[in-house]
């Protein structure tokens, strides 16, 4: 009998896990995928270098920028200097070094893709494509379509997720961070510079309407960047929460929790999703190492759950008429709480 199983080692479960080694209570992983590069842009935030400065001496390559090049659809350019350097790292690799973070610990990763959970009395059965597990304590982080979550409350309703497409490229290592917002979106197009790649996309929080979002991305692409040198595609889905009753759902329960994407716990507006992961994965850990994991949802609120209520209310407004002219005057909170500005 497992103690704790933890279906996921991305950021959430592996510092999840590395967390309740630390505790004296060693967790098990299941993922048959990670450490994978992932499409998103990859950028830590100030703020979660505040919160883990573990990040910035990670052995690792990655992007070091201090400026952020914001465009604005009724043309309007708002380049802010960052009082720190956010750091733009490959998902693969910081994925690869936050799990043997946690392996280092004495956390065993089981290289299974877990294709089923179900709750016994007092205990899960957790089925992978190669066998039968048991353990006391579930914990989801297996991101925005968790198979823990559908089992055990349902999955996250479509309109709770958005859609974003891209690709890695070569070729625009030496610019800084661009995000520029869409007119006829709600959403916007990104170039996060890493190490020896770009990150380059574009994301919508309605999949209702996400018709056409890679050939605009195309076209941007041509008449802005036609040099540069793609080295994959990628298409997603990602929680995007826009009504406040979905955070009044609870996350966790007698025996299990969910965590990271998950649980949904990415900002609305700017679509960060690692430091909340991380903040996740360590909340997780305490309440487990209480025997209370239903203590979950009452630290995640405590700890930043008025940072998410915020982005809901300010990503209405952002998309508005009035909001799009004055979309420097409500974004300028959000970097303040991100720690850019």
């Amino acid at each position: 009998m497992l103690e704790v199983a933890i279906v996921g080692a991305g950021p959430a479960g592996s510092r999840c896990a590395e967390s309740l080694a630390e505790n004296g209570i060693y967790a098990v992983m299941f993922d048959h995928s990670h450490p994978r590069e992932k499409p998103c842009g990859g950028l830590v935030s100030p703020l979660a270098q505040r919160f883990f400065p573990f990040l910035k001496t990670l052995p690792i390559s990655h992007g070091k920028k201090n400026r952020l090049h914001v465009f604005y659809p009724h043309g309007r350019e708002l380049s802010i200097p960052t009082r720190e350097n956010i750091l733009c790292f490959s998902r693969l690799k910081l994925d690869q070094c936050l799990v043997n973070m946690a392996v280092d610990k004495g956390v065993r990763l089981i290289r299974e893709r877990v294709i089923d959970v179900e709750r016994k009395i007092d205990f899960w059965k957790i089925k992978t494509a190669l066998g039968v597990y048991n353990a006391k304590i579930l914990i989801g982080a297996d991101g925005v379509n968790s198979l823990v979550r559908r089992k055990i409350m349902g999955a996250l309703n479509r309109r709770d997720k958005g859609v974003c497409c891209g690709y890695l490229v070569r070729g625009l290592e030496e610019e800084d961070i661009i995000i520029r917002f869409l007119a006829h979106r709600k959403g916007y197009i990104w170039v996060i510079p890493r190490d020896d790649h770009t990150s380059l996309g574009i994301g919508t929080s309605e999949t209702s309407r996400s018709h056409g979002l890679r050939q605009e991305l195309d076209t941007f692409m041509k008449q802005q960047y036609p040099y540069v040198v793609k080295i994959s595609k990628w298409t997603a889905l990602i929680p995007n929460i826009k009504e406040f009753r979905t955070f009044q759902i609870p996350v966790a329960g007698p025996g299990w929790i969910l965590i990271g994407d998950a649980a949904g716990h990415v900002s609305p507006v700017s679509g960060e999703g690692i430091a909340y992961a991380l903040l996740d994965g360590e909340l997780a850990a305490e309440a487990v190492a209480e025997n209370k994991p239903d203590r979950f949802n009452r630290l995640w609120k405590e700890a930043y759950g008025i940072n998410l209520l915020i982005d809901i209310e300010l990503r209405k407004w952002l998309y508005t008429r009035s909001g799009l002219r004055l979309h420097s005057v409500f974004l300028k909170p959000h970097l303040i709480t991100a720690g850019i500005l």
